[in-house]
């Protein structure tokens, strides 16, 4: 249902609210000075016939003349006609004010003209239109902004201050343009309305960062440390805290960070691979060993049945499980369907609990699953596919598994 749609019918709605007090009140009216018309005009004649008798009765009794009979009687007479004449007057008042109906349509108009009005200034006549330019452009697989739509996001911020949506908006095209203090100052102002948002306190430690040329300031630590209380799995808040616990030569720190946030990125991503390298730099400054000599190493080269129907942004787990024992991942990677088919390499790098080495269970299989729903929990209709055991060694192990059948419990 379109908004002008929508906008019409609630104007009639409202209309019937006013036009029904009008009518009941014009009906009620009519009927009410009709009976109160009809009752003064009885009661009129009725005084005037009371009059009559009594002036009758005076006469025969000898109190008056006829003359003073004729003379009352005509007094009586004109005081009924007067009487009738005021009913009918004040009827014929009441008449003229019903007449005012003709002010209802006019007072329909102002109405509706008012609420247009009032909506566009102050409703979300203009957030729809932006949401409505996002949308088509999200669709069509475009880029989401252009220069005129965020001229117009940061006009309509002006009026609307509190509103979240815009300003991440504006900090986002801000940080693609590289205007590090404008992205730092809009993420702020998300801040102010989203203070424990994980992923705006992140990014505006990160735009600080950015913003002091690359030094741990006071005030990107602060930053940071705010980020890092409030979600310590950050991928961006784990990088730089990787990057602060480098700069201190605190290698082996560093790789711990860069490690975590390693996790649940695309192998074949730049961020992943910007990981790869620091850790394998820290190592080598460090004097640390880039494996232990006894890890267990796995190599897969993964893929899609092509009778497979699925969303390029489909989420696929990938985990090390120990072979006859507890079915909770050792080591775990997510990937996005649209990566595969491609080689990814699983080691203690991936183990989901601190300390605990792939090498430590004596057998292993590896299983691989495109999620329908996005949760790390097996779904129906979900597909999937598990290698044979495998034998934990310090010997590279290489598998190739091809992803092909449905899910079952």
């Amino acid at each position: 249902m379109g908004l002008g749609l929508v906008t019409t019918l609630l104007l009639l709605a409202a209309a019937l609210f006013v036009v029904l007090p009008f009518y009941r009140a014009k009906s009620r009216d009519n009927n009410d000075s009709e009976a109160i018309s009809n009752i003064a005009e009885q009661a009129n004649i009725d005084i005037f016939r009371d009059q009559q008798l009594q002036y009758q009765q005076q006469l025969e009794r000898g109190e008056i003349s006829a003359e003073q009979q004729i003379q009352m009687l005509a007094e009586a007479e004109q005081l009924l006609l007067n009487n009738t004449a005021t009913a009918e007057s004040q009827q014929g008042a009441e008449n003229v004010m019903t007449q005012g109906i003709w002010l209802l349509p006019v007072l329909i108009l102002g109405i509706s003209l008012a609420s247009i009005e009032i909506y566009r200034s102050l409703g979300s006549g203009v957030d729809q239109q932006i949401a409505e330019s996002l949308a088509e452009r999200l669709v069509s697989q475009q880029s989401p902004v252009t220069p005129e739509l965020i001229a117009r996001i940061t006009e309509r911020v002006k009026q609307r201050p509190d509103n979240l949506y815009y300003w991440t908006i504006l900090a986002e095209d801000a940080v693609a343009s590289g205007t590090m203090s404008m992205a730092a100052d809009y993420f702020a102002e998300a801040i102010r309305i989203q203070p424990n948002e994980p992923y705006l306190l992140g990014q505006y430690a990160q735009a600080l960062f950015f913003v002091d040329a690359n030094r741990f300031s006071g005030r990107v630590i602060a930053a940071l440390d705010r980020a890092y209380g409030a979600d310590s799995q950050n991928q961006t808040v784990l990088g730089l805290k990787g990057i602060q616990a480098f700069q201190e030569a605190d290698y082996p720190l560093a790789i711990s960070y860069w490690q975590s946030a390693a996790k649940g990125l695309n192998p074949a991503g730049e961020s992943w691979r910007a990981l790869q390298g620091g850790i394998q730099q820290a190592r080598e400054l460090g004097g640390i060993e880039s494996i232990a000599s006894d890890s267990v190493v796995v190599s897969i080269d993964l893929s899609l049945d092509p009778s497979i129907q699925f969303a390029p942004d489909q989420t696929v787990f990938v985990a090390i499980i120990e072979a006859g024992g507890s079915p909770m991942p050792l080591a775990a990677r997510k990937l996005v369907a649209s990566d595969l088919p491609l080689t990814l390499v699983l080691n203690d790098s991936d183990a989901l609990m601190a300390g605990r080495s792939l090498a430590d269970v004596a057998n292993i299989k590896v299983v691989a699953r495109l999620s329908s729903s996005g949760s790390a929990t097996p779904q129906l209709g979900d597909w999937q596919v598990t290698s044979d055991t495998l034998e934990s060694n310090s010997a590279a192990l290489e598998l190739s598994l091809v992803i092909a059948s449905p899910y079952t419990p």
